[in-house]
């Protein structure tokens, strides 16, 4: 059930990169009020990789991972770049997890505020399923506005399409 959430998730992601690079550079920095950083679309994304990328390095084993800003890439290409050049390690994570591993206990520092913690490992993954789906929902809405509605990243398509 996680990796066909992982694969989802991916395929998702990829879809809301792809409709933002789409709608070309005046949609990345078309905002929402109350969203990620500045609420621009583009912090908004960068965030959502840049989470994604952090939450794996603790899983792995990096408990102080720090969470990059939206300042790493500074252009919609090279957000999406950064999606894809850790698209093999997540996929790779993904495809060797185990019962064992998603009951264990996964320890990290936290950021907001930095104080230590620990979650089973299976809590922590759907966290950041869960967290990039209201980004998705955000990144949506913006790009609805700025009349460049995303493809749908409903569940039911996906398994429409990858079966």
């Amino acid at each position: 059930m996680i990796r066909f959430t992982a694969a989802f998730h991916d395929w998702a992601n990829e879809r809301i990169l792809a409709a933002a690079l789409a709608a070309g550079p005046e949609a990345a920095t078309a905002r929402i009020p109350g969203s990620y950083g500045d609420g621009s679309l583009h912090a908004l994304l960068a965030h959502l990789v840049a989470a994604e990328r952090h939450w794996l390095a603790r899983w792995v084993g990096n408990p102080e991972a720090k969470l990059d800003g939206p300042a790493t890439w500074p252009t919609m290409e090279a957000v999406r770049a950064a999606f894809e050049e850790a698209r093999p390690a997540r996929a790779a994570f993904f495809a060797g997890l185990t019962e064992e591993q998603l009951r264990s206990i996964c320890r990290y520092r936290r950021n907001q505020p930095p104080l230590p913690d620990e979650r089973p490992l299976w809590q922590l993954i759907l966290h950041v399923f869960n967290h990039s789906t209201h980004h998705r929902a955000e990144a949506a809405a913006i790009l609805t506005t700025v009349g460049q509605p995303p493809p749908s990243v409903d569940l039911i398509d996906y398994i429409r399409r990858e079966g």
